[in-house]
C-alpha cells in the first residue's frame, strides 16, 4: 500500500475521532483536552500498527535476516485501511491471533521452541524442540521484501512478505499460503491432527482473511 493511502488512512481516522468528543467532556469543542488527545495518539497507533505498510521498510537488507529467530507469536496485518476501517477490524484481528496461536502450538509452532535460521549462505531451517522439521535454500527480494524458501526435495516451498516491526522480523504470508505451510509443518503429526488442526484454521478464517496477511512475529 502507497504512502500516501496509509497518511490518507490516518487522517481520516483522525477527523473522525476528533468529531466524536462530545461538546462539556475533556477533549471537547475549543480546546483538546489531555484525554482527548492521548486517545486520538492510541487510536492513530493502533491504526497505523494493523496496517501492513507499517512494517515494510527500503532498509530491509538480507544482513538483517540473516541469524535465529525464535518464534513468538502470530501475527495480523490488514493490506489496506479499507478492510481496516470495516466495523470490528481491530477486534477481529485480535481475535484471529489469539486462536491461531492455539492452533499453532498444536501443529508444533511454540513460543520460545520454533527457530528459524537463516545463514549468510543462503541456507535456512526451521527447527521446534531441536528437531528440524524444514531446511534448504532462501532468495530475499529487498525490492519487493520477499523471501522465498526452497526447501530440500522440493518439500517445503513457501514465499512470505517480510517485514520489521521493532526488532521483531515479520514473516506475512495470504491466507492460503499459509494453511499451505501450516500443513506442511504438521506433516509430522497423525493425519487426523493435521488435518483437523488446518481445517480449524480455515474455519477460523472463513472469507473474512480477503485483504489481510498472516504469519508469524520472529525475535533474536
Amino acid at each position: 500500500m502507497k504512502k500516501h493511502s496509509i497518511f490518507a488512512a490516518l487522517m481520516a481516522a483522525s477527523l473522525t475521532l476528533s468529531s466524536c468528543i462530545m461538546p462539556g467532556t475533556t477533549g471537547g469543542t475549543g480546546t483538546t483536552g489531555t484525554t482527548g488527545t492521548t486517545a486520538t495518539t492510541d487510536a492513530l497507533g493502533a491504526i497505523l500498527g494493523s496496517l501492513l505498510g507499517s512494517i515494510l521498510t527500503s532498509s530491509l537488507t538480507e544482513q538483517t535476516i540473516v541469524g535465529s529467530w525464535t518464534y513468538q507469536a502470530p501475527e495480523v496485518r490488514f493490506e489496506s485501511e479499507n478492510l481496516l476501517a470495516k466495523a470490528g477490524g481491530e477486534v477481529a484481528a485480535a481475535t484471529i491471533e489469539q486462536k491461531l496461536n492455539t492452533y499453532l502450538t498444536k501443529v508444533g509452532l511454540t513460543k520460545g521452541v520454533t527457530t528459524y535460521t537463516f545463514n549468510a549462505d543462503k541456507t535456512f531451517a526451521i527447527s521446534t524442540g531441536g528437531k528440524i522439521i524444514a531446511s534448504g535454500t532462501y532468495t530475499f527480494t529487498p525490492e519487493k521484501n520477499t523471501l522465498k524458501m526452497q526447501g530440500s526435495l522440493g518439500i517445503f516451498n513457501q514465499s512470505c512478505i517480510v517485514g520489521m516491526d521493532g526488532t521483531n522480523l515479520c514473516l506475512m504470508y495470504d491466507a492460503d499460503k499459509l494453511l499451505n505451510m501450516v500443513n506442511t509443518v504438521s506433516s509430522s503429526l497423525s493425519k487426523t491432527t493435521a488435518n483437523s488442526t488446518v481445517g480449524s484454521i480455515a474455519t477460523l478464517l472463513g472469507s473474512n482473511y480477503k485483504g489481510m496477511k498472516l504469519g508469524f512475529k520472529l525475535a533474536k
